[in-house]
């Protein structure tokens, strides 16, 4: 998974760009990004994380908590 440096640190920022270009707001509370460009919205981000270990092997992706603007990492 992509939760750390500048990985996650770009999708951060791409998630913002798209939140301040976005007429609404996010329709949940973990946004999926990868490699810069957000994928999809969960409501749960264990979800998220297995659904993206499974569709990306390269875990060239993240998961964000959209209110604190932080990678969620796997416990």
């Amino acid at each position: 998974m992509a939760g750390h440096g500048h990985v996650g640190k770009t999708d951060v920022a791409a998630l913002e760009r798209f939140l301040a270009d976005s007429a609404t707001a996010a329709p949940s509370q973990y946004a999926f990004v990868r490699r810069g460009k957000v994928m999809c919205f969960y409501a749960d981000s264990g979800v998220a994380l297995e659904v993206g270990a499974r569709c990306f092997p390269d875990r060239e992706f993240s998961v964000i908590d959209i209110q604190a603007r932080k990678v969620v990492l796997p416990h």
